[in-house]
């Protein structure tokens, strides 16, 4: 497995030096560092021998060989060997991610990269290099943002490890984002990175409750919780995307000005009025609102990334396929091109 994973590393690296220098070292140290990951990481079944290893987190990883079966027999996932092993992260984040963003519009900086083409992203094992990344593009006058990401797709180039820090979500949520990275390495459109995420992020939504469905009865506590969640969801995405639309207009009618002061205004106001909004949890509010100070256009891209086309999703799974996962599941497949 590590033979192959090494040819296919050095297959990458001499497809970069067709490249610009940048790209070459910049490919390098990303398989450098993913390489690390899937040389330390170890198989599920060795934590699941090891008596000395907590039986809830056991649990934990008895659930996320479940969700993978689940995945491919009744989601129509395609098979994969990812998540057969667990990096032990130690408590420090798995990657860092740089997003930027227009100061006065809401069009994300994008990455060019070779053969996987362009992203509103660019991920990083160190911090000091996304730091530097970031600051970079401070001073050529973009918003940006660095986010602590510990789980994500390498698109068949790698088998993708658990990380540690997934053991810590609930079954609905570990459930999402297993199902969500899954379903990249399924569909895959080059060149569109917010089709993507919005799609594995809509599949996640679904095949998790799928899943917690074909677990639990449809009137336990646990069910209950995550359509809570859902629900929740829902509503501050929905004000999020009012204000991305709002931001938007605000920008346009300024444009050629740099309305620095009046922009923090409008974006700490956006986080206040979710006070208003009717949620079972206000937690995940709060936690943006801490951040309030520090917010700039990249929150807004970043959501409109992951979230931005849920309800043509939606209307396209409700109306075109009657709300039958597995015919829409089939028709996307059928569809896009996968790697």
């Amino acid at each position: 497995m590590i033979k192959r994973g090494f040819k296919i590393f050095i297959g990458l690296l001499i497809l970069l030096c067709l490249f610009n220098c940048k790209s070459i070292c910049y490919g390098i140290e990303q398989g450098v560092g993913q390489l690390k990951i899937v040389w330390k990481a170890k198989p599920l079944k060795d934590y699941l021998n090891d008596d000395n290893y907590p039986d809830s987190l056991k649990a934990k990883i008895r659930l996320i060989e479940e969700i993978k079966q689940f995945s491919v027999d009744s989601l129509g996932i395609y098979p994969s060997k990812n998540y057969t092993k667990m990096y032990d992260q130690k408590g420090r984040p798995g990657m860092y991610v740089v997003t930027a963003c227009e100061p006065y519009d809401l069009i994300p900086y994008q990455w060019s990269f070779p053969i996987v083409g362009k992203f509103s992203y660019k991920g990083f094992f160190k911090k000091r290099k996304a730091v530097n990344e970031a600051l970079s593009l401070e001073k050529e006058g973009y918003d940006t943002d660095i986010g602590e990401v510990n789980a994500w797709s390498t698109l068949g180039w790698f088998k993708d490890p658990v990380m540690s820090s997934m053991l810590e979500k609930t079954e609905g949520q570990l459930a999402r984002v297993l199902i969500h990275e899954l379903t990249h390495g399924t569909i895959f459109v080059k060149n569109d990175v917010q089709f993507n995420e919005n799609l594995a992020s809509f599949i996640g939504d679904k095949g998790a409750l799928l899943f917690l469905k074909h677990k639990y009865s449809e009137d336990s506590e646990i069910i209950k919780t995550y359509l809570d969640e859902l629900s929740d969801l829902q509503k501050i995405r929905a004000h999020m995307h009012r204000a991305a639309e709002e931001l938007k207009e605000f920008y346009k009618e300024k444009q050629g000005q740099k309305p620095t002061k009046e922009k923090k205004e409008k974006i700490q106001k956006i986080l206040s009025d979710m006070d208003t909004l009717s949620l079972n949890s206000y937690q995940k509010v709060r936690n943006m609102q801490a951040m309030k100070d520090t917010l700039n256009n990249t929150f807004f891209t970043d959501f409109l990334m992951y979230r931005e086309d849920q309800k043509i999703l939606e209307k396209t799974f409700s109306e075109d396929f009657g709300g039958d996962f597995n015919l829409y599941f089939n028709h996307l497949k059928a569809r896009y091109t996968t790697l």
